[in-house]
């Protein structure tokens, strides 16, 4: 089992960070990550929409939030690429666009991996 207490940018979520951020509550950080995969899951079907039809507003604002809500839980893997899906909206560039949301998709499948084997535990003093 990883060790929580040791941020480790390589992880796919960085425990310390936002269990500092969420005053060592476990409970909900468990409910916040519930609702940011909620969040994703309708994010993602109106992101892949939006790419279909190259509504590029559309792509940019969405990746613009989920960049946010990615930064705000320390999920650093998916706050870079909702950072790139966000760029290739304003830059109007339907391939990036492409590949930043298969590397979303990859990284989203990693996060739901690693929190089935590694739940939100309080952190040791």
């Amino acid at each position: 089992m990883p060790n929580h207490a040791h941020p480790d940018w390589n992880l796919t979520i960085n425990y310390q960070e936002v269990l500092e951020r969420v005053g060592g509550d476990a409970s909900f950080l468990e409910e916040l990550l519930k609702m940011y995969i909620d969040d994703y899951n309708e994010k993602s079907r109106l992101i892949k929409d939006a790419i279909h039809r190259q509504d590029f507003v559309a792509v940019q604002k969405l990746g613009h939030s989920l960049k946010g809500s990615s930064a705000n839980l320390s999920l650093a893997s998916l706050q870079k690429a909702s950072l790139a899906l966000e760029l290739a909206g304003r830059d109007e560039n339907l391939v990036q666009a492409q590949k930043a949301l298969a590397c979303l998709e990859t990284e989203f499948a990693k996060l739901k991996d690693y929190l089935q084997q590694n739940p939100p535990r309080p952190e040791e003093d």
